[in-house]
């Protein structure tokens, strides 16, 4: 063997998109073609490098890899491939290998369909080269383009188009786009945020999970990237806000939480609320919307809060509640331990304007001074007079009803069952005129036949929607009979407010305010 023969290794990739394109992409056909091109040229045979199932946006391939090695290696001095788009579809990353890599390693790269071979100096195909890498990138661009609208389609439809379930929830084994609840897992979220309500911090949540090991999402969906993290297994606070803050425990599907940078990167990026697709009624809710509303009014209480930590000013029944009349900014609390000969050891705390601490120097406001215990005291027993006076059971009653968005919801979905009706019995009608027509030879009956068919499965359609609404319907008015219950205990804590918790508070508590003089306003979220 001299060293002008050419050590051959062939090049085999397939992937998911590839695979539209029918059996003459397949890796067998592939193969077939490279080995008769070398037989035919008198070429020595070295290896086979095969990636099947790897797109050819990226070029960080194992079968890819391992060429590149050998070709470093010298073991290979020549690449074939079927055509261009098997190399890669990436327009930059291929004209680094074609035009600088595999020039500078002296390798000859063969693309046989296409009629490109890099030592041929008068090959007209070579002059093409770079056009014919642009249309394969552009080729993927118009693939992923059309594949994204098609899933926003069926987002928009209320379908499932993710790898795995949201957390709770598993894929139905007769629709893969159909979601429902996942016993065991929906008992977790269930408990997420009934301690979240209960006043534990996420990181409080995260420390009782994982020392209970539970499973993480992660871990239950057997998804093994990240496993030889030493954070694996162990739940994060920002795995339990995502719980807490979706829509889809609710019973409306959430998606487009996350997407990716391009059809080229697999960086995906968290989107603002706005961004996501919500389809309400799409799934069976794990949790009420009453309990999810509460969590989103913690949130924003939470959010005021200036302490960290686990002192007692971690526990205060009013933090995030408490603002400065003034400059509107929150008021921060410090906790103080005195020692008295009298009661020994006394905790007590303090607050000030926040804003007014961090630039004393710069006269933006003033301390506002003031003992927690004594917001507290105040706050609470202007509560209960306020309501063991003022508020009438039965008005309580009314307004809570009256304001409630389930009634209005059953009055549009009324509506849609109506329309319904009005459509199947409009089609029907078209069937009649149309069997008069063919009883009358006005039409052929193959025509009869094909418009019955049509009009048939526009029924039938119609028909499965309005069965989907009278489920909704139905699971409304249980819902509605539920809450006969819920408005009964909700009025008698407004009347009692017995040993009051943050989360109840939440519901009554806009904000309240303290000028310098120590003046109180509570702004409450009823009238």
């Amino acid at each position: 063997m001299t060293d002008t023969t050419y050590k051959v290794g062939i090049y085999l990739r397939l992937s998911r998109e590839d695979e539209n394109l029918g059996e003459s992409s397949s890796i067998s056909t592939q193969r077939d073609l490279l080995l008769n091109y070398i037989r035919e040229n008198d070429l020595f045979f070295v290896d086979e490098y095969v990636d099947d199932g790897v797109s050819g946006t990226t070029f960080n391939r194992n079968g890819f890899n391992r060429m590149i090695k050998d070709c470093e290696e010298k073991r290979i001095n020549m690449i074939l491939t079927k055509d261009t788009s098997r190399l890669g579809r990436d327009h930059i990353e291929f004209g680094y290998y074609v035009e600088r890599y595999f020039p500078e390693h002296n390798i000859r790269y063969v693309a046989v369909n296409d009629g490109i071979d890099t030592f041929k100096t008068n090959n007209s195909a070579n002059d093409m080269l770079v056009f014919k890498s642009a249309f394969n990138d552009m080729y993927v661009k118009d693939i992923s383009n059309k594949l994204r609208s098609s899933l926003y389609t069926k987002k928009r439809n209320g379908l499932f188009v993710g790898c795995y379930a949201p957390y709770g929830y598993k894929k139905c084994e007769e629709d893969k786009h159909k979601l429902e609840i996942d016993d065991d897992e929906a008992r977790v979220v269930r408990r997420i945020f009934d301690m979240f309500i209960r006043g534990d911090s996420l990181t409080k949540i995260c420390d009782i999970l994982t020392k209970e090991q539970i499973p993480t999402p992660s871990m239950k969906k057997n998804m093994k990237l990240g496993q030889e993290n030493v954070h694996y297994g162990i739940w994060s606070t920002r795995t339990i806000d995502s719980i807490l803050k979706n829509p889809t425990y609710i019973g409306n599907l959430t998606q487009g939480r996350q997407k990716k940078i391009n059809y080229k990167s697999k960086k995906r990026v968290h989107t603002k609320q706005e961004d996501w697709l919500v389809v309400e009624g799409a799934v069976q809710p794990i949790i009420d919307k009453e309990t999810f509303e509460l969590t989103r009014m913690m949130f924003k209480s939470n959010r005021n809060r200036r302490s960290k930590g686990t002192g007692i000013t971690d526990k205060l029944l009013l933090r995030g509640f408490i603002f400065c009349k003034d400059c509107h900014h929150t008021i921060g609390f410090r906790e103080q331990i005195q020692e008295t000969k009298k009661y020994g050891c006394v905790h007590r705390v303090y607050g000030n304007c926040n804003y007014w601490a961090k630039r004393k120097n710069q006269n933006v406001c003033t301390p506002h001074s003031v003992k927690y215990q004594i917001i507290e005291d105040l706050v609470l027993a202007n509560l209960r007079e306020m309501i063991q006076q003022n508020v009438d059971k039965n008005s309580i009653e009314n307004q809570l009803k009256n304001s409630d968005r389930l009634k209005r919801k059953k009055e549009n979905i009324n509506r849609e069952i109506l329309k319904l009706e009005k459509s199947i019995e409009s089609i029907r009608r078209k069937i009649d005129i149309c069997y008069n027509d063919k009883l009358e030879e006005n039409i052929s009956l193959e025509m009869y036949k094909r418009t019955y068919d049509n009009l048939s499965l526009e029924i039938k359609e119609y028909e499965n929607r309005k069965k989907e609404f009278e489920k909704i319907r139905s699971d409304l008015e249980k819902n509605e009979k539920n809450k006969e219950d819920y408005y009964m205990e909700k009025i008698k804590k407004f009347l009692k407010l017995k040993n009051p918790s943050r989360a109840l508070l939440s519901t009554l508590i806009d904000r309240i305010e303290i000028d310098e003089e120590k003046n109180i306003n509570i702004y409450y979220k009823f009238r």
